[in-house]
């Protein structure tokens, strides 16, 4: 069999067509729902890019190897996942955004690499004269240049790899890692202008309330206070036409699989590292410590040719469990410990484990300068003016405000332990949009400390892994 693992960058699932958004036109990956098995409660392992990755190919959490950062990636070293399906035959690509190796590690992994540059200066831009880009709104492109956008080369990338491997006789992986519709919200005028501000609903300012602080710090640190709220519904609304091109692009991969006669011969994996704020209750962006389900809550959509069609499971599963999904279905042994499971009996039509509990990390300590953005390799950013300055100053001046933090999810609650004890507990079938922290409400203090305790005791069984050499 073969697989494709379509991941793009900041997508959160409720901004998707078939996980509710009634406003969202996303076509392939509604589809691809309809096909395969749509996960409705799916997590990541962490708030922000490369921690999400580093979970993601090697199935530990954050915390096991000191993955929490967008620097420390996973090294030859390491095992991983990607390079164990090499190893045993497949052919592999990755096109194009890394964000999770290092050099010596990619090389080792992949069979071929695609390197395009995604940012090409957004991250160090200065607002031209009379625009604010600490909103980090772009102004649009035009739609002509559509076929030179980062994420169409390296689409265009991906289906020539399918098209060079598809007759080979050769399975192969393809890891189509996309930027977007990861900020600046920018896009080409046909998407850019897709959707409507006025139709778009926002969480409200009310959404704050009985928040932690660093909530309201993003929106002082951006001069966000003092924005009015359509600006906000902008925002959203070009995200959500950054999601419809993304889509459009999945549309190309599904056709090039269907023109190579392997469509029926590869299982198609749709996920993303992590979400966005995008607009939401004066919020853009992402941080490091917030756990809303904005930014931890990702799409996870299986289809795989002869498996339940249509099927959707409710219950928590979380990013790592799709490469054990995968090698339980190709037979193939991990060869190390690690933390995800295998989703094989809810692809073919089962339910999902009620009983279980799901996990995310995110934040620095004060102990740890060096990985703080703003500081260290990041320091080249730190210019007043540029898209990423207002976040890096206030992790600079306020390290409280980006602490340490554990999100544990449920079936039906969700709670946040942080280290600077601003913590929160939501009843997610009350509350699905955590409007109303219970973490101090008195009536709740029994499924609290409960829920505390079951924290406690993930931490220890996951504090490490003893490597399997020499013991077997």
């Amino acid at each position: 069999m073969n697989y494709v693992l379509f991941y793009p960058d900041e997508m959160r699932a409720e901004s998707l067509h078939c996980y509710g958004n009634p406003l969202a036109r996303t076509p392939n990956i509604d589809a691809l729902a309809a096909e395969g098995t749509l996960f409705e409660n799916n997590y990541t392992q962490h708030p922000v890019c490369v921690a999400s990755r580093c979970a993601l190919v090697t199935g530990w959490y954050p915390h096991v190897n000191g993955y929490r950062t967008l620097a420390h990636m996973v090294d030859r070293d390491v095992p991983n996942f990607i390079r164990t399906l090499r190893r045993n035959g497949f052919a592999t690509c990755l096109s194009a955004k890394n964000h999770v190796f290092t050099e010596e590690a990619l090389a080792d992994t992949f069979d071929e690499i695609v390197r395009i540059d995604f940012h090409r200066g957004d991250a160090g831009r200065m607002p031209p004269e009379g625009e604010d880009l600490y909103n980090m709104i772009f102004p649009a492109e035009a739609d002509g240049t559509e076929a030179h956008l980062p994420d169409s080369e390296a689409v265009a990338a991906g289906i020539d790899f399918i098209n060079m491997h598809a007759g080979s006789g050769r399975p192969f992986f393809l890891f189509q890692s996309l930027i977007m519709p990861h900020p600046p919200y920018k896009m080409i005028e046909k998407y850019y202008h897709m959707y409507d501000p006025a139709e778009v609903n926002l969480r409200s300012l009310r959404w704050l309330e009985n928040k932690p602080d660093f909530y309201r710090l993003i929106r002082r640190y951006r001069e966000l206070d003092l924005e009015e709220n359509e600006i906000f519904r902008r925002i959203q609304a070009i995200y959500l036409g950054m999601i419809s091109y993304s889509d459009m692009l999945l549309g190309r991969v599904v056709e090039a699989l269907k023109a190579n006669g392997v469509y029926d011969d590869t299982t198609i994996l749709f996920c993303s590292d992590h979400g966005d704020f995008a607009g939401d209750a004066g919020l853009l962006e992402k941080w490091p410590s917030g756990m809303d389900d904005m930014l931890t809550r990702v799409p996870l959509i299986v289809r795989r040719p002869g498996a339940k069609q249509g099927h959707r499971v409710s219950e928590p599963t979380q990013s790592i469990d799709i490469f054990p999904t995968v090698f339980d279905y190709e037979g193939l042994n991990i060869g190390w410990d690690q933390f995800g499971v295998s989703l094989r009996g809810q692809i073919e039509g089962a339910a999902g484990d009620a009983e279980r509990c799901v996990y995310c990390e995110g934040g620095y300590d004060r102990r740890e300068p060096h990985c703080f953005e703003g500081g260290g390799f990041s320091k080249i950013f730190m210019k007043p003016g540029t898209v990423y300055y207002p976040k890096m100053l206030q992790q600079q001046e306020l390290p409280e405000s980006v602490c340490r933090v554990v999100m544990q999810r449920d079936m039906r609650y969700k709670l946040n332990i942080r280290t600077n004890g601003q913590n929160e507990l939501y009843d997610m079938q009350a509350d699905p949009q955590e409007y109303n922290n219970l973490y101090n409400d008195p009536a709740y203090r029994e499924i609290r400390e409960e829920r505390i305790h079951r924290m406690l005791s993930w931490l220890i069984s996951t504090s490490d892994v003893v490597p399997r050499k020499g013991h077997i």
